[in-house]
């Protein structure tokens, strides 16, 4: 089974989350001159001019560090540029013809889109969960907005073509781990930030579908993971694999579903049977 599914720290403990968000904003504070910051009620966020940015993908990632001063300089400077850069009023200043090469799709927390300080294009997915949009090149990670959009001149629908043509590219070759019989599963875990989407990508389906059979159950844990699973595997697998995702929804950064889903023939993908909604993505503060 995957090693990203044990148990690496708590997350409840307050001091150290407080001692955390103060560490943090004496660091930003000294990064972004140009900002002030403050300390928020809640441990793991802070607020300027009425943001409010959340620190828990931080430090979750920060907890899986070597947790040295200069890896936390590292990620701050990873999270903070891409919220700033998302705040900017337009998309990107390429021009449609060079930004199509860029485009991809991303799942995200709902609750980050509506409180993205712009309008961020994105369609419903499943509970709390919704499909975004990105322009990631070499040199530029951003969000694609309305603004971005209306500048273009594009349709929606073809935005989200394009960026689905460029995922399938950008899938091919990608190292998976796949395991059939009874209890099959199938492991998608690159890490390039495009790993849960994939599997809105009818190809990836299909390439599951041959390994582990369909209908299959899915997992989304986070935004850099994918694990798909047999339907047919007995009650014992069923659990642990069930079990196993809601500790990764957990622990992991970028959370976004802690719950199963149910990936049908047709390509029908729903929250899975027996099963609640658990809104933590909501508290998920960057995708």
């Amino acid at each position: 089974m995957s090693s990203r599914f044990v148990n690496l720290f708590k997350k409840d403990d307050l001091d150290e989350q407080r001692a955390f968000q103060r560490k943090v904003h004496g660091m930003v504070s000294q990064l972004y001159p140009d900002r002030i910051f403050s300390l928020g009620d809640d441990p793991l966020k802070l607020e300027s001019d009425e943001t409010v940015y959340g620190l828990s993908n931080l430090n979750a990632k920060y907890l899986l560090s070597d947790q040295t001063p200069a890896t936390l300089e590292m990620l701050i400077r990873e999270q903070f540029d891409v919220v700033f850069r998302s705040m900017a009023p337009a998309s990107s200043d390429l021009a449609w013809e060079e930004a199509r090469n860029y485009l991809m799709p991303q799942l995200m927390p709902a609750e980050f889109v509506q409180m993205a300080p712009v309008a961020l294009i994105s369609r419903p997915f499943i509970d709390s969960v919704v499909l975004g949009l990105v322009i990631d090149s070499e040199t530029s990670y951003q969000y694609v907005n309305v603004e971005g959009r209306d500048k273009w001149g594009i349709e929606a629908n073809e935005i989200f073509d394009a960026a689905f043509e460029n995922l399938n590219q950008r899938s091919q070759g990608i190292e998976l781990m796949a395991f059939p019989g009874e209890n099959g599963f199938f492991i998608v875990n690159t890490r390039d930030g495009f790993d849960a989407v994939r599997l809105l990508s009818q190809e990836m389906r299909n390439l599951v579908a041959e390994h582990i059979g369909s209908p299959f159950y899915a997992g989304i844990p986070n935004r850099d993971f994918l694990i798909c699973w047999s339907a047919t595997g007995d009650a014992d697998f069923q659990g642990k694999m069930r079990q196993q995702i809601s500790t990764d929804f957990d622990e992991q950064p970028y959370p976004l579903c802690r719950l199963p889903l149910s990936v049908s023939l047709d390509g029908t993908i729903e929250i899975a049977a027996a099963t609640k909604p658990d809104a933590r993505a909501a508290n998920a503060d960057l995708n």
